[in-house]
């Protein structure tokens, strides 16, 4: 699969390399993100750099000491051979040190990759503390050293690294979160697809490389579906086990929680039942989840801080697919009820893209939109906005709010096949009153956005009130020139 969407974390490796001084760089992210294959294209730029690149195991500590001192050894100059086969430095401070001393012979640039340190610190927990006191007594003070740590146990990552008292805390010159690749890698991964389908796609993979590659080996939707997501033992059925098994006490609590979420409750008291938890027990979990970027908190836009109304939803996309259709599904697919399986999936998916996927993919047209100037003002906030009030509740899919210039932007997302009639908009002004901030006054604009194109009436009486009809091509051409 062609290499995408990672412009900014190549020009974050670009200068870590370019810098006159030493460099320590923290790279991480959950499985299957492309962690590696980021580090891989940056070096085949830079051919010439020398570069020492060691993959920690799950193996025991002495194991992988063992492995890493053979590592270093055919990685020095100086020696005439390679070593012999069980040869083991005594310490990982005097391994480190040998690393140190071959780096500092060369006055090029060298590049030291330790691929999925959290699965070494795992098993031997003193290795940062290790490394740090190394990088503070030797390895910083070589300019020509380019040290690479990657993770992909976020948890263990934040203690270990990121955590005030956690040995390596400060000593990063930079660091990269490599996250899902966005909506307009999707685009560029798949020219020839229909938008929808790439939309589809995207709520299916959450853009998460792996994922995304299994889609680029075929051009059926639903075969990709049968033939790799709903198999047994594939990579996209085992894969959230592994995740949260790697990571978490009590995953299978985790996995109920995140079950209840994805299949649509997302009230605390609704998300506890559901997961068979009480109210004071699901705290826990919930943020937990959110630590690792799991689950969010959303609150309505302009809400009090800590509102009472505030909603939990799934961030992962791939986790919030794969529990709300892929897990009821499990029996089934042990069966062998493969194809049943994929199109009773498929049959499903079209609510949830509208509700979940194209709703997201609306609100960061919003931003991607106020970035190019196609906006009256630039929001502050973006989100989704909804009340009960009086028994009447009101739901509004997109809301973006400028405070200081009491400014709105409030919009509808249609997944529908229909094209959109007349009614909608004044529908969709009468609702936004129940909003305080409309009915006090604020200069408000309207949007609709829409699957399949918009009627003539209601062309007509956009143009006069000032709407914005944001149909799924112009959103798709927003967010790939963002």
């Amino acid at each position: 699969m062609q290499f995408v969407g990672r412009q900014r974390e190549m020009q974050t490796l670009e200068n870590f390399y370019q810098s006159t001084n030493a460099g320590l760089l923290i790279l991480y992210g959950r499985r299957r993100i492309g962690k590696t294959r980021l580090i891989t294209h940056f070096l085949a730029q830079h051919q010439e750099m020398p570069t020492f690149y060691w993959v920690a195991t799950t193996h025991s500590e002495a194991y992988q000491l063992r492995d890493f001192s053979q590592a270093v050894l055919h990685h020095d100059p100086r020696l005439a051979g390679p070593p012999t086969e069980d040869f083991s430095f005594a310490t990982w401070e005097q391994a480190l040190h040998h690393l140190a001393d071959i780096v500092a012979l060369s006055d090029k640039r060298q590049l030291v990759v330790l691929d999925e340190f959290t699965y070494l610190l795992r098993n031997e927990p003193a290795i940062s503390s290790i490394i740090q006191k190394v990088w503070d007594h030797r390895l910083s003070a070589i300019p020509q050293l380019k040290l690479i740590l990657t993770g992909s146990l976020l948890g263990m990552m934040a203690r270990e690294v990121f955590a005030y008292q956690a040995p390596l805390y400060g000593r990063a010159t930079a660091q990269i979160r490599l996250r899902p690749l966005p909506f307009s890698a999707v685009q560029e991964l798949f020219p020839q697809r229909q938008a929808d389908e790439r939309v589809a796609i995207y709520g299916v993979t959450g853009g998460v490389p792996a994922y995304l590659e299994i889609f680029t080996r075929t051009g059926d939707f639903v075969g990709a579906l049968r033939d790799h997501c709903l198999v047994s033992g594939s990579m996209m059925m085992s894969d959230p086990a592994v995740i949260l098994y790697e990571q978490l006490q009590e995953p299978q609590t985790y996995e109920s929680v995140l079950s209840a979420v994805a299949s649509g409750f997302h009230q605390w008291s609704d998300i506890a039942r559901m997961a068979g938890l009480s109210d004071t027990a699901l705290g826990h979990y919930l943020k937990v989840l959110q630590e690792l970027e799991f689950i969010e908190r959303r609150e309505p836009v302009l809400a009090k801080p800590k509102s009472k109304s505030g909603r939990y939803y799934v961030r992962d996309h791939f986790l919030r697919f794969y529990y709300r259709f892929v897990v009821p599904q499990i029996g089934p697919i042990e069966r062998g009820y493969h194809e049943a399986a994929a199109q009773k999936v498929y049959a499903e998916l079209r609510p949830f893209l509208g509700e979940y996927v194209f709703e997201e993919l609306c609100r960061e047209w919003v931003w991607a939109a106020a970035l190019a100037g196609q906006l009256a003002f630039v929001p502050e906030v973006v989100g989704s906005y909804w009340r009960t009030y009086r028994g009447q509740g009101v739901q509004l899919d997109v809301v973006a709010a400028a405070p200081r210039e009491k400014r709105l932007l409030i919009g509808e997302a249609k997944w529908g096949r229909e094209t959109l009639s007349r009614r909608l908009l004044p529908d969709l002004i009468q609702r936004s009153r129940r909003m305080p901030q409309v009915a006090d006054g604020w200069t408000t604009q309207y949007a609709l956005f829409g699957r399949e194109g918009f009627s003539a009436e209601l062309q007509k009486e956009a143009a006069e009130t000032g709407a914005l009809l944001i149909s799924l091509e112009e959103l798709e051409l927003t967010l790939r020139s963002s």
